[in-house]
């Protein structure tokens, strides 16, 4: 694991030396101020966490506010010129692209799925989610496209097996849902899921163990 974000500071510091006119902060005209969003609050954010509290944004002349902004109003904030870079899965961009904007993916943080497929304790197994409720983000984020390869690799599928999704929002909503009973079943990044898990929710699928292609 902390091999796998350093690797990942490092590409993102190469990448931002690339897309910054300045090479460092001693440079003659002052580092570029922005906004760069992050679409989701899990690991995949900590390289870019890391890279603004040691400077390296600085280092690569961009002065950058951080912002949480939900991955696909993120995708859309860019479009409209409101944020210059996101943290954001490569869906939204390929969405974006696909009908007509003009966004450049720069740098792919991951290449695997790493999601838990979580459940609640009532749930044994997955056929007991028929006829139930699953919680996934944004339409086209990678969480709610990881709920649908989690659910195909367990051999169901939502319209025969009468399975509602239900896009609730990023993973603190997700996590609530979940909690209260008003879903039987989410998508959450390792993390968080290891947080449900430890009160007894139950990982129905590790994506993480399954080696399932994903760019993100």
């Amino acid at each position: 694991m902390a091999m796998r974000f350093l690797s990942a500071i490092l590409a993102l510091s190469v990448h931002l030396s690339l897309l910054s006119p300045l090479s460092s902060v001693g440079a003659a005209e002052p580092p570029a101020k922005l906004l760069f969003a992050y679409g989701a609050i899990s690991n995949n954010v900590t390289p870019l966490w890391i890279a603004k509290d040691q400077g390296f944004l600085r280092k690569y002349g961009l002065d950058a506010d951080l912002v949480f902004i939900i991955a696909g109003r993120a995708a859309q904030a860019m479009l409209a010129g409101q944020v210059a870079l996101s943290l954001v899965g490569a869906t939204h961009v390929t969405n974006a692209v696909t009908g007509g904007g003009d966004l450049t993916m720069v740098l792919g943080l991951q290449n695997r799925l790493d999601y838990l497929f979580v459940a609640r304790p009532t749930i044994k197994n997955a056929e007991e989610l028929k006829g139930k409720k699953v919680a996934i983000g944004t339409p086209s984020g990678s969480a709610s496209l990881a709920t649908y390869v989690a659910l195909d690799h367990l051999g169901l599928n939502p319209r025969r097996d009468n399975i509602v999704l239900l896009g609730v929002g990023g993973v603190p909503e997700r996590m609530a849902a979940l909690r209260a009973g008003s879903v039987e079943a989410t998508i959450l990044s390792p993390e968080f899921g290891q947080i449900v898990t430890s009160e007894g929710y139950r990982v129905l699928l590790d994506t993480g163990k399954e080696n399932i292609p994903f760019q993100s």
